[in-house]
């Protein structure tokens, strides 16, 4: 792999002559944002480490995904973009109108030769498109041309190519992702390995991947693969898949590889056939080694077949059977095997519309035949079949063993093509019924199938034709599809009824080729209610974070919350999988959940050499393999504990008696360490249903086949502190008597308890999965700063700190809540007193309008030691003693309590 060069580039411009405004596009798309790739229903972005390029490159599907990974492996591309700048195209359409567009998709690839946009399409989409717009999209035999971009382009100096899927093998494209890591990780071949291996090919010119590591034993699995990637060993990627060592050619120089593809390249080869259990079929074109003579095999039937010799000697007429037993006893050795000319599923085969009954019927038909052959003039032989049906039976019986075909499957009757199998409406009544299907049935309205029919039958009538209920029953079970149901119902509900696609290619595993290459994470509500260890009050149902490998089906990391699902548990997750494992993944998947936006944790990504694959958008197959461990650890684990809410799901069973949040009893910290024993000692030993042994046990035959990949490794302490999240706010004042103060809990170093810090702004990272430590960057130094802790807590693990810092933060929630609510109950009391206080002064007001209100309030303050009264209502002035204590003694209260 040769990594791209600026000045090349610059040396390219004067060699291919390309315009300045070609030179100021290509470097414009250089300094360009990515694009912003967002997943949807038909699609699923990546984003891809590319070690060519040493930036990140940005594929919408998998077939930009296979041409990103052939332009990696290809030495002549010396560099590529992806959706390097817009063309402005402009073209003629239909009637002559102006079509203008901005176009923007596909790959600036770099070569020696030249500068093409190259952009990928399906074959089917090609030809829907020559068809639906002619005159952007033509078909020039097996060419595909799109002359405005073509010409856009050209006025830039580059080439604009369309570029065909098909043209990528899938083995190919599969061996190219599986060896793509060795070359973001940056792995070197040992110069010892390469020197051994020029020694080895001194004496072959190739040789399978098994037999070299044989003859090399030394070297691991890792060495050969990262020397296959590199180029440091020529090797045929179409041949087989790597994994698959002793398939799997490597050659002495490329010379070789091409004289070997030339004479042995068949249409199949030989690898695609298992002839380690049953012998080959000798069909026709089959080239075996008998007596150290090459031989052919030309005419095949039943029982013989006809050989041609290499030598040009003469044909030669051998027993089938024989040919078999001389495979047994390993003195016929296979050459090639041609690919069958015929369907490989059969789809043609008689046998695929007869029944039982007409296979019995032929099988009659030979044993009648046969008697009547021999002079058998039973009643049984006459009444069957006429002399002149015998000899029509003898004839195509003897047709087939001339031509080598199955005679059973000659005579054996087509009974399904009997009867008349044309539409026996009209046109015109075919034409009422697909318009009410069409303008009733498929709309968003949903009308019920007898609606139809009613209102179909009116239409009928009104030009003399009907339909009876079964023919319209049977049209609408024929026209139910998918299509019709997203018509009807909508994406999601169509998704629901869509054919569910078990693999991605025949020959590529849906979930990777070897450990970690693809991890899914997600969130879910456990089934239960936790306690506080320290209140003693419920806290609510926490959140698991999970994730998982989707080839072996190892739970690689966990994570347990009490608040809702947020980007710093996906990192805590992460960061847990690391201190276990010690390894990073190559994709990780995920939904499109706002915490997987979160920057902190696309840079942690970022840091791990790791890739983004988000899922469709409402496309709930493709975390299938995370919901199903999800579903079994809530009902094998979860739904087995006390205070398990699975009752909530009937509510109007549930009373106060069986109220979940009456019956739990265990806390954050219990459930924390049962989950772990649960997903490292039980689930992790148990054999899968799907790959009938331990999720353990595939996990290291993955690693052990597909190789180690050192690349991948990663240590938790290389992590610290730069793969943290920030603070919020990302920093935080320095105190330097009391340290930093974060997440509730305070934090110190005894370095930083200097004057010279005091009032400073740091950067502060929080340790994911250690709650105890933070990171503070000061004076371009990461300083770590431990938790003021008390002593009941010195001596907590990793997993009890966290359940302590989770309790913590859900604790402090409601002391802010509960503060909350005392400042509104105090402001309620202070309320209140005022409005008494109002009260009061309105009674007041009403006494002293009444006179004989006035007179005794007069009487009583002359003889209060002749003090002297004031008025009761006047602006600013409140009520006096005597009438303050009237008015409580009015209330009920006695005055020696005021004394």
């Amino acid at each position: 792999m040769n990594i791209f060069c600026v000045d090349r580039l610059y040396e390219l411009f004067e060699e291919l002559d390309v315009p300045p405004v070609g030179r100021e596009r290509i470097i414009d798309s250089f300094r360009r944002p990515a694009r912003d790739l967002q997943p949807n229903r038909a699609r699923s972005p990546m984003e891809m480490l590319c070690p060519k390029m040493d930036m990140t490159i940005h594929v919408a599907n998998a077939i930009e995904r296979a041409a990103a990974n052939a332009y990696l492996f290809d030495d002549d591309v010396l560099g590529y973009l992806d959706s390097p700048f817009e063309l402005n195209v402009k073209y003629r359409g239909r009637g002559g109108k102006e079509i203008r567009f901005n176009w923007s998709q596909g790959f600036l690839v770099i070569t020696s030769s030249c500068l093409r946009l190259d952009e990928w399409f399906t074959l089917d989409s090609l030809n829907k498109n020559c068809k639906r717009n002619p005159a952007r999209y033509q078909r020039d035999g097996s060419v595909f041309r799109c002359p405005p971009i073509e010409e856009a382009a050209k006025r830039l100096g580059i080439v604009y190519r369309i570029r065909i899927a098909e043209e990528i093998d899938a083995i190919t494209a599969r061996n190219r992702d599986f060896l793509r890591s060795y070359l973001v990780d940056g792995e070197e071949v040992p110069s010892s390995f390469v020197r051994k291996v020029e020694d080895y090919f001194d004496k072959v010119s190739f040789t399978t991947l098994e037999e070299l590591q044989e003859a090399l034993p030394e070297y691991k699995a890792d060495d050969f693969h990262v020397a296959i990637a590199r180029g440091k060993l020529t090797s045929d990627l179409s041949s087989a898949f790597v994994c698959d060592k002793n398939r799997f050619m490597v050659f002495r120089s490329v010379e070789s590889r091409d004289l070997y593809c030339e004479a042995y390249q068949w249409e199949r080869r030989l690898s695609t056939i298992d002839l380690e259990n049953s012998p080959p079929d000798f069909r026709v074109g089959t080239k075996f080694v008998l007596c150290s003579n090459v031989f052919t095999v030309a005419v095949r039937g039943d029982l013989e077949a006809l050989l041609n010799s290499e030598d040009g000697g003469q044909p030669i007429v051998m027993q089938v059977a024989n040919l078999s037993n001389f495979w047994r006893d390993n003195k016929v050795t296979i050459l090639s095997i041609p690919s069958n000319k015929n369907d490989a599923l059969c789809l043609n085969s008689k046998w695929r519309y007869a029944s039982d009954d007409a296979v019995k019927n032929a099988v009659r038909k030979l044993e009648l035949l046969s008697r009547w052959e021999n002079g058998d003039e039973s009643v049984e032989v006459r009444e069957a079949y006429t002399d002149r049906s015998y000899r029509s039976i003898r004839a195509a019986r003897d047709s087939a063993l001339r031509a080598g075909e199955d005679v059973l499957a000659a005579i054996v009757p087509n009974w399904s093509a009997r009867g008349n199998h044309r539409s026996r409406l009209s046109e015109e009544v075919e034409k009422e019924i697909e318009k009410a299907f069409k303008d009733d049935y498929a709309s968003l309205r949903g009308p019920r199938k007898w609606f139809v029919f009613g209102k179909l039958s009116k239409t009928l009538e009104k030009i003399g034709e009907k339909i009876s209920k079964m023919t319209f029953l049977r049209r609408v079970a024929k026209e139910i599809d998918v299509e019709t149901i997203r018509k009807r119902a909508g994406d999601k509900a169509a998704y629901q009824a869509s054919r569910f696609v078990w693999v991605i290619r025949h020959d590529t595993p849906v979930h990777g080729d070897y450990p970690m290459q693809y991890v899914h994470i997600d969130h879910t509500e456990l089934d239960i209610e936790v306690v506080s260890k320290k209140t003693g009050e419920s806290l609510g149902r926490p959140v698991l974070t999970l994730i998982i490998c989707a080839f072996s089906r190892r739970i690689l990391g966990f994570y347990l919350s009490l608040r809702k699902p947020r980007y710093l548990s996906c990192m805590a997750a992460l960061m847990n999988m690391i201190r276990v494992f010690g390894r990073a993944p190559e994709y990780v998947v995920f939904d499109g959940g706002a915490e997987f936006g979160a920057s902190d944790f696309k840079w942690m990504l970022r840091f791990l050499g790791s890739g983004e694959k988000p899922r469709k958008t409402s496309a709930c197959r493709d975390g299938d393999v995370i919901e199903r461990v999800f579903c079994m650890s809530q009902k094998a684990f979860i739904e087995n504990l006390f205070g398990n809410t699975k009752l909530r799901k009937n509510p109007r069973g549930l009373t106060k008696e069986v109220d979940p949040t009456g019956l739990a009893r265990h806390t954050l910290e219990e459930l924390w360490d049962g989950l772990e024993r649960f997903f490292f000692d039980v689930y992790d030993k148990r054999r899968h249903g799907t790959l009938l042994m331990s999720p353990r046990q595939k996990f290291e035959n993955g690693l052990d086949r597909s190789g180690r990949r050192r690349g991948r490794l990663r240590n938790l302490k290389d992590c610290i502190p730069f793969a943290f999240p920030t603070v919020r706010g990302a920093t935080r004042k320095l105190d330097c008597q009391r340290g930093i103060r974060t997440d509730h809990s305070q934090f110190r170093n005894p370095r930083l308890e200097s004057p010279v810090y005091q009032g400073m702004s740091v950067q502060v990272k929080r340790h994911p999965i250690d709650p105890n430590v933070i990171y503070a960057f000061v004076k371009g130094e990461w300083y770590p700063m431990l938790r003021v802790k008390t002593d009941a807590d010195i001596s907590s693990t990793e997993p009890i700190s966290l359940a302590e810092f989770e309790e913590n933060a859900i604790l402090h929630s409601r002391v802010l809540e509960s503060q909350h609510e005392a400042n509104m109950a105090v402001s309620g009391i202070v309320e209140s007193m005022d409005q008494k206080w109002t009260e009061r002064v309105a009674v007041n007001q009403c006494e002293k309008k009444d006179p004989e209100s006035d007179e005794e309030t007069e009487d009583k303050q002359h003889s209060n030691d002749g003090a002297e009264s004031k008025s009761f209502g006047g602006p600013g002035e409140g009520p006096s003693l005597a009438d303050q204590m009237r008015l409580l003694k009015s209330g009920g209260y006695h005055a020696k309590r005021y004394e």
